[in-house]
């Protein structure tokens, strides 16, 4: 369910989703890598993990000036999950929603945007 909000805010959600799944995608990577020993894949994961910290950065900032949390995942069904938020408005009020995705989907993107990086 989505409330009534501007695309551009409703796309930063779904950004700072998929970022902090590919942040915790890329720190368990580097741990792998750290513990087979291989300094050429931890150079490689690191430095898109500073990339996706600094785009996290940028997206956080912009998620409190408009006033938007993100809460903890709700695990659905064995298929898909849920993330709600809200947004606290100018007048005082709250507007709540929750972006339900499919798990396979959010692998998909992942992967888009681990590949653009």
């Amino acid at each position: 369910m989505r409330p009534i909000i501007s695309d551009e805010l409703a796309n930063a959600i779904h950004e700072k989703i998929i970022i902090d799944l590919c942040i915790h995608a890329m720190e368990t990577r580097v741990n792998k890598a750290e513990l087979i020993k291989n300094k050429k894949l931890i150079g490689y994961y690191e430095s898109k993990l500073k990339k996706l910290l600094s785009m996290r950065k940028r997206i956080n900032s912009y998620l409190k000036n408009e006033n938007t949390k993100i809460q903890e995942v709700v695990i659905c069904d064995d298929m898909f999950v849920e993330y709600p938020y809200y947004i606290k408005t100018e007048e005082g009020g709250i507007k709540e929603g929750t972006s339900r995705y499919w798990k396979a989907a959010l692998k998909l993107h992942m992967k888009r945007m681990l590949e653009g990086l």
